[in-house]
Order: structure tokens, then sequence, then C-alpha cells
């Protein structure tokens, strides 16, 4: 006897994640409506694009709510296709601050780390809590790139150019070269 197919989207809630011993970013779940309160087997996830040694790369955090789907309606072969907030109170700080009209692309971690694309002047993002270590961002092309993290902003390549059309103030005139043969 063929055993019941489940098809289209159940709320599940993350149980284990980040302890995936193929590290495909693949979590346990519990998707109450189909499984009870029993867990799953390793959800694959559903990402935007993939291929060798590529691609989009994120595991959401115990207890967060995610979107689960099953292979062919068949709840052995779960796949994780997305997560949704139970309550405002989950949504991001920074996305809460823009104006419904003109929404922002945000992508921030637990600890306040993320970037934003805006169409209007970019939200202020909250400070860390003290006590909290921060992580920082790297944006890369090649051997060059730019590191921020909480020492700073740190530019590195082989020839950094930087271009004003009228001005380029930095630290409000004072500037400090260093290097061999830097003119100062």
């Amino acid at each position: 006897m063929p055993s019941e197919k489940f098809f289209g989207k159940y709320r599940g809630m993350v149980v284990s994640s980040g302890l995936d011993p193929e590290g495909r970013g693949r979590i346990l779940v519990q998707v109450p409506d189909v499984l009870g309160m029993g867990i799953s087997t390793w959800a694959m996830p559903c990402v935007p694009f993939a291929g060798l040694q590529m691609g989009m790369y994120v595991v959401p955090p115990p207890n967060a709510g995610v979107w689960i789907e099953f292979e062919k309606g068949d709840p052995d072969y779960p796949i994780w296709t997305g997560c949704w907030w139970g309550s405002r109170l989950e949504v991001p700080l920074t996305a809460q601050t823009a104006p419904p009209a003109l929404p922002l692309v945000l992508l921030e971690t637990a600890l306040k780390n993320g970037f934003v694309v805006s169409d209007t002047p970019v939200p202020v993002i909250p400070p860390l809590p003290m006590g909290l270590p921060a992580g920082g961002i790297i944006l890369r092309s090649g051997t060059s790139y730019i590191r921020i993290d909480a020492t700073g902003i740190s530019i590195f390549g082989p020839k950094v150019t930087i271009n004003g059309i009228a001005v380029v103030d930095i630290n409000s005139s004072a500037l400090t070269v260093t290097g061999p043969g830097a003119p100062v």
C-alpha cells in the first residue's frame, strides 16, 4: 500500500542546524502537521543557485520558522525552501526603520553584522550591545578587497584610487601617507 503523500508548503521549526555531517546546509526540523512532534530526516536546502564550489549558503538557527516541502510528497525527503517570522518582533530592527513605500534589501546576522541596499537614505543600523564581538564584512575581487570590522575599514589592492568629482575629504582634511616612496 502506498504511503501518504504531502504536497505543498508546511510550517516547520528548526530543531538543529550547523551539525550537518556533510556540510551541505541541511537541517533537522519539526513539522507538526506532517510528522507530529517527531524530528525529520535531514532537510535539504532549496537555494537560488548552486554549482561546484559556488552558490548561496545560508543556514537558519535553531527555533527559526522554516517552510518545508517534501520531494515527490514523500515525508522521508524534506526540503527547507525558506523561512518565516512568527511576529514583527522577529524581523530585523533595521528593516523596520525603512519607509513602507520603499522597502530595502537587508541581510543581517544575529549579532547585527550585515549589509543594506536602499533607494532611500540608509537607516541607522543599531550598534552592537556592549560585550558582543563584532564580525566583519569582506568585499573581494581577485587579490583586492575591502575589509570592514570592529577595528576599522581597510582597503587592499595593487592599486587603490580615490576619485571625487568636487571634493575628497579624508578625516576632515587630515591625511597621513606611509610606505616606501610615499610622498608626504
